[in-house]
């Protein structure tokens, strides 16, 4: 069972992903005159500051709070950043620079959810 600094440092980690490939998304689409997907880049750099706002709660100890701020991030990340970014691929995969773009925007995505849905469960140790 991984400790709950642990899933914090990896769950930082993940927005600091998030906020990384929004930002290369971001430089793309400026220079290159097409994002990596098509997330607004500026949007989902919001959305991560705010996924690190929800880990608060976890390192200031209150359980609850961050458990229920975690099921949250499941759903915004489950459906936004894994379910849209599967669709996508199949129904216009030219929003996409390339298919390592998608490929890394699911993954980077399921990494965070993997670690939210431990969070959200409890299967932490204190």
């Amino acid at each position: 069972m991984i400790r709950l600094t642990r899933l914090l440092q990896l769950q930082v980690l993940y927005a600091v992903l998030g906020i990384a490939y929004n930002m290369a998304s971001l430089y793309s689409a400026t220079v290159l005159k097409q994002a990596l997907a098509p997330t607004n880049p500026v949007l989902g750099t919001i959305t991560m500051a705010v996924y690190i706002l929800f880990l608060l709660p976890g390192f200031l100890r209150r359980i609850t709070l961050y458990r229920v701020l975690m099921v949250v991030a499941i759903l915004a990340i489950g459906y936004g950043g894994v379910v849209t970014h599967i669709i996508n691929i199949f129904t216009q995969p030219q929003l996409y620079s390339s298919i390592w773009s998608w490929a890394l925007a699911v993954g980077i995505n399921l990494f965070g959810l993997v670690l939210n849905i431990i969070a959200a469960l409890g299967k932490f140790k204190q």
